[in-house]
């Protein structure tokens, strides 16, 4: 009986452990393979003729102040005019506000399409979803700046990520004027509290390892990315937030206390029916007329 007793108790004490220390070396694998992939780059080529979107389009290239290189299209035509800069969600491209911009160009402005880090043809770059990311903006702005603009002539239009990028860069440098949000999210943790299991396939007891993965690994510190809380920094600057009442993505609570926080400077238009960022392919003629009568209202001429 003793031996066996001592036999069993060695088993447990071997065996145990063995099985906690695989099943942690486990839990850690899988989170860090969904960080990788959720913050993975995706760029690609874009086989566009980009004298289709307009014959007044032509490259367009800057670098950011950590050495990336950023490409996208300018359209231009005849004198200066307003520009109007507008930034893709996550996961996409240019290509997500082409059709936009085209549009906005034809009401008489000048237009930049830009891919983020990461994204299309601009350089290689791990996601951050909104932190780096805020780096892009800059290059952007100091290219502006050196173009001849003011800041009072540039107008800014975010989708999902690249509008809570804007609000996030907006909160800490006031060159950031004016600016149209569509369907950003306001608190990125509590997103991703929904989102992660949706997209991973995984239990939401995998989330804090995927984030703390995320953030040790790759450098997206979700906690920092909470535009309602930065918000009120937005002061007196015009902003108008648009956002679909049917979002499955970004549940319109976000945008409603994002509104909130962001004060009587911002108008806001929830659009029943509307899934996340198809307000304008929605009603194409109507999300432009409204865009475009909010940057002349407060863009300087």
């Amino acid at each position: 009986m003793a031996t066996a007793k001592s036999l069993r108790r060695r088993i447990f004490v071997t065996v145990v452990p063995a099985t906690v220390l695989l099943l942690i070396s486990l839990y850690i694998s899988i989170c860090w393979i969904t960080a990788e992939r959720l913050t993975r780059p995706t760029n690609h080529l874009l086989d566009v003729d980009v004298c289709r979107l307009s014959d007044d389009a032509e490259p367009w290239s800057t670098r950011t102040q950590d050495g990336l290189t950023l490409r996208g299209w300018r359209l231009t035509s005849g004198e200066r005019q307003p520009l109007i800069v507008l930034v893709h969600g996550m996961w996409n491209s240019r290509l997500e506000v082409a059709e936009l911009g085209r549009d906005l160009h034809t009401l008489g402005f000048d237009v930049l399409l830009f891919d983020f880090r990461g994204h299309g043809e601009s350089d290689p770059s791990r996601l951050t979803l909104g932190i780096q990311e805020r780096l892009d903006l800059r290059a952007v702005l100091a290219w502006a700046r050196r173009m001849g603009y003011a800041e009072n002539r540039i107008g800014w239009l975010g989708y999902s990520m690249g509008a809570a990028t804007l609000l996030l860069e907006a909160a800490d440098n006031p060159s950031i004027r004016t600016a149209v949000v569509d369907s950003p999210y306001g608190d990125l943790p509590g997103l991703l509290d929904t989102q992660l299991p949706l997209h991973s396939g995984l239990p939401r007891w995998f989330n804090p390892g995927i984030l703390a993965c995320a953030r040790m690994l790759y450098g997206l510190r979700a906690e920092e990315l909470v535009p309602t809380e930065a918000a009120s920094a937005w002061g007196n600057r015009p902003v108008f937030l648009i956002h679909g009442e049917s979002d499955s993505i970004v549940p319109v609570e976000q945008a409603l206390s994002l509104s909130r926080s962001l004060g009587a400077a911002c108008a806001t238009t929830i659009l029943p029916g509307v899934e996340h960022v198809k307000a304008y392919e929605t009603d194409p003629e109507n999300y432009v007329e409204q865009v475009g009568q909010f940057f002349r209202r407060h863009l300087a001429p």
